[in-house]
């Protein structure tokens, strides 16, 4: 019996010393990031049409979508990028003791160009669309970049571990320990409401007026920080 309690303790102690050899192994902790740059190819919209009278007729919603279909196909916008999500009717006043029913639409649109989004303004004003809202701006291949963008930050955290570690002689052993550290990345741009004749918002799109100014989104910022813990050699 006293054999057996003999073999357990010594057991104990092995694997304590163990632990301990292993939380005594020195170790560097380094944070890598990575910063990209990315100009939005795909800007989103929501367009608002509404029938209304023009001298005692009435501009029916149909019409309505037709011009603005030409419009796009006009600057290059394919019409398949244009889906309705919404319709509706509403009772609006359309004289002094008059009142019409009149259909309102709501459209989504895909624009694959910011360069476009100058000429599709004027087509706003031209068509008499007033109200229109960008709900983002993102890229195609936001996921490619932030895959890209993970890996730099990493090359990131080796290199500067390894210039640390120079400067005392000693070597980058293998990771312990890799953690991406939650940033807030600016992957897609939102505006608020934008109509056909003065164009302005707080973010996303910088502010345009008149007809000689053009409509430009900042770029999307990509930031990725990972913490590597690396054992010394």
């Amino acid at each position: 019996m006293k054999y057996y309690k003999l073999i357990v303790f010594l057991f104990l102690t092995s694997v304590s010393y163990s632990q301990n050899n292993t939380q005594e192994k020195s170790f560097i902790e380094v944070i890598g990031t990575s910063e990209k740059e990315i100009i939005p190819n795909e800007i989103y919209l929501d367009i608002f049409l509404k029938e209304r009278m023009e001298k005692g007729n009435k501009m029916k919603l149909e019409l309505l979508e037709n011009e603005l279909k030409q419009a796009l196909k006009n600057i290059g916008i394919p019409e398949n990028n244009l889906f309705i999500s919404d319709v509706n009717s509403v009772l609006s006043k359309t004289g002094w003791f008059s009142k019409e029913i009149l259909a309102t639409a709501k459209y989504n649109l895909k624009v694959n160009n910011s360069q476009k989004l100058k000429q599709l303004f004027d087509c706003f004003e031209e068509l008499k669309i007033t109200n229109v809202n960008i709900t983002k701006a993102t890229h195609s291949k936001i996921a490619t970049f932030k895959k890209e963008n993970r890996i730099e930050a990493i090359k990131a955290a080796k290199a500067k571990a390894k210039y640390l570690l120079d400067a005392i002689d000693e070597k980058v052993g293998k990771p312990i320990k890799i953690n991406e550290i939650e940033t807030h990345n600016n992957s897609f741009v939102a505006a608020n409401h934008i109509n056909a004749v003065s164009y302005g918002t707080s973010s996303g799109i910088s502010k345009v007026r008149g007809n000689k100014s053009i409509a430009q989104f900042e770029k999307i910022v990509l930031k990725t920080s990972i913490y590597i813990k690396f054992e010394i050699k």
